[in-house]
């Protein structure tokens, strides 16, 4: 890559040249490391696009959007804070580009299957990975030690604490990012916020712990909130791209059951899924191509459970599903699981239970860890958001949707 500036459809343009005290071809050679270019190859959403055909962008420009967020949050914060040095500037740029190299192939439906949350794997890759480590001190002494101490939700010095914020919290450049590019791209418009306002009314607290928002910016704080909330219930969890992530999960644990032998003599991802070999080198090699190239290889497996699940997710054909409660769920479960039985498939795998869960809102609760998103009343008071919306209020409730699926046979 030879440019200090790139075309975004959600930021407009993403500058390289931008962080203080850094020559843009250092930045160049860090977006250039595979650990980052990897991310070309992993999608943002996964299964979505079976539902909405637009969700094709990748993590990859993901991550250069919640940089060029962060700059334009920290160049802001800087106006009314005189904490920020330069160092410190660049660390939580950097940190926010490199938050989510630790995504596996399909993003968090990888995660359901390996077990490891994508945030432990950032870190090994930020700290020991082939080319990112060396392109960080490239930039400047000691910014891989910041940048991780950043990922992990922490600075050496508590007051500058709220830089964390900023990668990691409730209103940080990720959540601003993404909301916008998954609503750009799948069309539905309900991510959309005033993000330029938003960011103009955020400030840190007096201790510099957190970061909050002055009681101007609650209308936008509403509408991220909100917006938050319908991009859950609309497009994250929607009940088919649901169906297919779990279909891929069933795939993958009929291949386990089935053995090695199973496998097609070509096989790499299934095989280092299975070989519990993850280490960083096999990891960098694991994104979503060659899991749809070996996923074709399967479409005509003598295994009916492992060829129907594999023709579900080449050709685009929804699981069945249906609704469920806590008491009714164990009883459906068992019902479908005959039925597949009977019809020569492995009821283990071609039948589950879904459960979709999201609280949409954690208010401020500082005895449980938890720092929400709080506003500075006119008279210099911090409460939670909620205390001044009812709306939001509401949505502090947990959201649970139940369903069992069944691959049709």
């Amino acid at each position: 890559m030879a440019t200090t500036k790139i075309k975004c459809p959600v930021e407009g343009i993403i500058d390289l040249d931008r962080l203080p005290g850094v020559q843009a071809k250092t930045v160049q050679a860090l977006i250039d490391a595979p650990e980052l270019q990897r991310l070309r190859r992993v999608r943002q959403l996964g299964f979505t696009e079976h539902v909405y055909p637009g969700a094709t962008h990748t993590r990859f420009a993901h991550s250069l959007g919640t940089f060029q967020g962060a700059q334009r949050t920290l160049t802001r914060l800087r106006d009314v804070s005189d904490r920020i040095d330069d160092d410190w500037f660049v660390a939580t740029a950097l940190a926010c580009l490199l938050h989510d190299l630790g995504h596996g192939p399909f993003s968090h439906t990888f995660e359901s299957i390996t077990g490891q949350p994508h945030e432990e794997r950032t870190l090994e890759l930020v700290c020991e990975g082939p080319v990112v480590p060396a392109a960080l001190e490239e930039i400047g002494a000691g910014q891989m030690d910041r940048v991780c101490q950043l990922l992990r939700g922490q600075t050496e010095d508590p007051s500058i604490g709220f830089l964390a914020d900023l990668v990691s919290s409730a209103l940080d450049c990720d959540r601003m990012d993404y909301l916008r590019r998954d609503a750009l791209h799948t069309g539905a418009s309900y991510g959309s916020f005033d993000r330029d306002w938003l960011i103009r009314e955020m400030e840190p607290t007096e201790d510099g712990s957190a970061i909050v928002v002055i009681e101007k910016g609650r209308t936008a704080v509403e509408q991220y909130l909100i917006g938050r909330y319908h991009m859950f219930q609309n497009v994250y969890l929607h009940k088919t791209s649901r169906g297919f992530e779990g279909a891929f999960r069933a795939l993958c644990k009929r291949m386990l059951a089935l053995g090695e032998a199973a496998l097609p003599t070509a096989s790499h991802a299934f095989r280092l899924l299975f070989s519990g070999r993850t280490g960083l080198d096999d990891f960098m090699s694991l994104t979503d191509q060659p899991f749809l190239v070996e996923i074709e290889w399967l479409l005509d497996h003598e295994d009916r459970t492992v060829s129907g699940l594999a023709r579900a997710l080449h050709y685009r054909r929804p699981m069945r599903q249906v609704n469920v409660t806590d008491e009714d769920a164990a009883d459906r479960l068992a019902e479908r699981q005959e039925i597949a039985s009977g019809q020569g498939l492995d009821p283990a795998t071609a039948v589950w239970i879904d459960t979709a869960a999201d609280v949409p809102y954690s208010p401020y609760a500082p005895d449980l860890a938890r720092k929400g998103l709080r506003i500075r009343r006119a008279d210099g008071e911090l409460v939670d958001v909620t205390e001044l919306s009812p709306t939001l209020a509401a949505l502090s409730e947990r959201v649970v949707v139940q369903r069992v699926y069944w691959l049709e046979g």
